[in-house]
């Protein structure tokens, strides 16, 4: 417990801010901690990323009735004692603040020097309605200020910048948008160097965008991240669509003209080279007569599939829109054949827009399918492009070779499928909801329900490193956790697709996600929020039925079983094993995961129903008192507040009694009477049962007898008999050994 005691003050020190918008200290700003009595914060989660710690869940801090920043504040001054030299220079910035769907204020903060901001350094901090610090996401650098390069300039005019990027980009590239440049602190090998970010947009060779590093001191290109996420493809809307359907839409009438705008989710569609709306002169919107090949019915489509999303998400989520502030999207349909070139590309940098490709799906000779639709037929991939939407909004960013972009791209399709099922009788095609993602178009681009990638091991390997196929880790946890299944010897119960929906949905918008959270920060985000959600008895309704749903240890199993099959959770610890029974007494002993805090359950052989929790403890072995007979016994991970945070190990049986009644004997015999007696347990109310077998058979002795007495008698008959007595409870089962044998016998002669 010290050694984690001093992570969490580690990562307290290295991370906590104070009310107003930068904070630093340095050796005058330290506040006296005199008369603060000590306090030990309880760690519920911890996720490592080497010898990073980016997740912390618990207990972190006491009850408060003092305002979130002055929380934190105080939290930092306590731990900060023995560790000064090390905070010397740390600041901070206030970038949000909000109020979670669980009730907990959410601060947002990334970390700067002297006012220019650290990459990577975000951190969320959850505080209660009790004003108790409960999360701290995402992670800092210590002793930033060592790490620093300096530089020799760091006065670059924007014009100079422009002209690099333009360079490195090429003669054949067209820029449309580029951001302010952005000084920020870098990590380049071991150090920190002062860099540009330019976020750039591109229109030729296709649309695009790219997020340029570049150095303050010698104008090189020090990184490049490629932030578009656009699945060129085509989207649905109203009118008369791909599948020749007329759909229902939601439009503005103005200037007697007809736009494909939709109000009510504010997000308009139009065509994407020139931009402009789709209009009509009447009400209704289909290819025109005269066209070869017509924009419009990707657009009808495009608006209604997106029309759908967003309506779901606002009645079932409460959520308005991709930012949760009816920010406005703009749909935009593109056209021309495969490597479609744009001549105007809008503020993809400011993510909200969503564009499609009207073009059909390739077969396996990469010949177009005749009778294919392009993407706006899929009311999934409209689902999977407005999740990327809200995962910016949330602070998720999308940087070629981090992992992030797997969980943008897993998250997506996940809800792609949950969009469908919630939306079955919506779908264009009429058909089921199913795991396959675009398979409206005329061929399926992915199966989220048995990916290419089933394990995080496989992500590791990726060569190349292909978002969307990683991205089938998550999809398949997401399958196993509403469906249930076998999978890498795990058994997994499903749950449905409302506690699926409402698990994902809180992990990525209640504060949790940094922009660089990773695939095993995202399992802890779930476990933490399906505990929480069974801890505050919290209730739902479900998509289908409007029933209320509530939580229970049998959808906390469900999460984390699913997580650890695919590799995103840890294992229980290992080499579980029983080291001494004695009576009742059982030692136990498995092998020290470091920083671990261990449960110890039980259940009945047999038994469907989860293992109890009977211990805890953080040493790496315990001694129980075992109940009497059979039953087996598992270990798993817990957290600082008891929760369980990693699936259970195998089953170790044990089979435990009391001692047996001691000194039985047959204390006297009168002709075919014998009286057994042993030494009485001294227990009041003890009971005792009799047990016998016929001498020369093998197999368990049969109770004959029950007696509050320390004494029985029986009547011989003719054979051998072997006698034993064991203490029994009060339904008559044994709870004892068996004591030792008395053989009786009797031969009857005849005369």
């Amino acid at each position: 417990m010290k050694a984690l005691v001093r992570i969490l003050c580690i990562i307290l020190t290295a991370s906590i801010i104070v009310s107003g918008t930068t904070v630093s200290y340095g050796s005058t700003g330290v506040i006296s901690t005199e008369g603060i009595e000590e306090f030990v914060p309880e760690i519920a989660l911890m996720n490592k990323r080497g010898d990073e710690v980016t997740f912390v869940l618990g207990k972190l801090t006491e009850k408060s009735d003092e305002l979130p920043e002055e929380i934190v504040k105080k939290v930092y001054a306590k731990s900060s004692k023995d560790l000064k030299t090390k905070l010397e220079g740390m600041e901070f910035e206030i970038t949000g603040k909000f109020i979670n769907s669980m009730g907990r204020t959410v601060i947002k903060t990334v970390q700067v020097v002297d006012g220019v901001p650290v990459y990577g350094s975000e951190r969320n901090f959850h505080i209660n309605h009790e004003g108790v610090l409960e999360v701290i996401s995402g992670k800092n650098v210590e002793n930033i200020r060592k790490l620093i390069k300096k530089s020799n300039s760091l006065k670059i005019s924007e014009k100079e910048i422009a002209e690099i990027i333009e360079k490195n980009l090429g003669q054949e590239t067209d820029i449309f948008k580029m951001s302010e440049p952005e000084l920020i602190l870098y990590p380049v090998n071991d150090t920190y160097e002062y860099v540009y970010k330019v976020v750039v947009s591109i229109s030729k060779p296709e649309p695009d965008s790219f997020t340029y590093y570049i150095s303050g001191e010698n104008l090189e290109v020090v990184n490049i991240e490629k932030s578009s996420t656009n699945v060129k493809t085509t989207v649905y809307g109203t009118g008369i669509g791909e599948f020749g359907l007329v759909e229902n839409l939601k439009m503005v009438e103005e200037d007697e003209m007809y736009y494909l705008i939709n109000l009510d989710g504010n997000f308009e569609t139009g065509e994407g080279v020139n931009f402009y709306i789709f209009s009509s002169p009447q009400n209704h919107f289909e290819a025109e007569p005269d066209a070869v090949i017509s924009r419009v019915p990707h657009g009808v489509d495009a608006h209604y599939n997106l029309t759908g999303v967003i309506d779901f998400f606002n009645h079932y989520f409460n959520r308005n829109s991709y930012d949760d502030n009816w920010g406005l999207i703009k749909c935009r349909i593109m056209f021309g054949p495969h490597n479609a070139r744009a001549e105007r590309y809008g503020n993809w940098g400011e993510h909200s827009e969503i564009w499609f490709y009207n073009r059909k799906p390739l077969d396996e000779d990469g010949n177009e399918i005749v009778d294919g639709r392009s993407t706006a037929a899929a009311l999934d991939i409209a689902a999977h492009e407005f999740i990327h939407l809200v995962l910016f909004h949330e602070g998720l960013e999308y940087n070629n070779d981090h992992e992030n972009m797997v969980l943008h791209e897993g998250l997506a399709d996940v809800f792609g499928v949950i969009c469908e099922y919630a939306l079955e009788d919506y779908l264009l095609s009429k058909e089921k909801a199913n795991w396959f993602i675009g398979e409206d178009t005329g061929r399926a681009m992915r199966n989220a329900a048995y990916p290419e990638i089933t394990h995080y091991s496989g992500v590791l390997e990726m060569d190349p490193f292909i978002p969307h196929k990683g991205g089938g880790v998550i999809t398949k946890a997401a399958y196993l956790i509403a469906e249930g299944g076998s999978h890498n010897g795990r058994e997994i119960k499903g749950i449905g697709y409302s506690k699926l929906a409402n698990i994902f949905y809180s992990a990525m918008t209640d504060g949790y996600i940094v922009p660089y959270s990773s695939l095993k920060d995202f399992a802890s985000y779930a476990v933490a929020v399906v505990n929480l959600f069974e801890d505050e008895k919290y209730s739902h309704t479900s998509i289908k039925g409007k029933k209320n749903i509530y939580y229970d240890q049998y959808d906390i199993n469900t999460v984390i079983e699913a997580f650890t099959s695919v590799g995103l959770l840890p294992e229980a610890p290992e080499n579980f094993k029983v080291t001494n029974i004695d009576g009742l007494s059982v030692d136990f002993a498995w092998d020290e995961i470091p920083g671990g805090r261990y449960g110890i359950y039980r259940r009945k052989p047999g038994s469907t129903c989860l293992p109890e929790k009977v211990a805890e403890i953080e040493e790496p072995q315990i001694t129980l008192e075992s109940l009497p007979g059979t039953y087996d016994y598992y270990i798993a991970l817990v957290d600082g507040r008891g929760k369980r945070i990693s699936a259970f190990s195998d089953a170790v049986t044990v089979e435990a009694y009391l001692k047996a009644p001691e000194n039985f004997r047959e204390s006297f015999r009168i002709g075919l009477i014998v009286q057994l007696r042993w030494d009485h347990s001294g227990v009041p109310g003890t009971r005792y049962g009799i047990y016998m077998k016929c001498s020369c058979l093998p197999g368990e002795p049969v109770k004959v007898a029950e007696t509050p007495f320390n004494m029985f008698y029986t009547i011989s008959i003719w054979g051998s008999y072997d006698y034993y007595v064991a203490i029994v409870d009060e339904n008559g089962n044994r709870i004892s050994d068996y004591s030792n044998k008395v053989t009786v016998e009797n031969c009857l002669v005849l005369h």
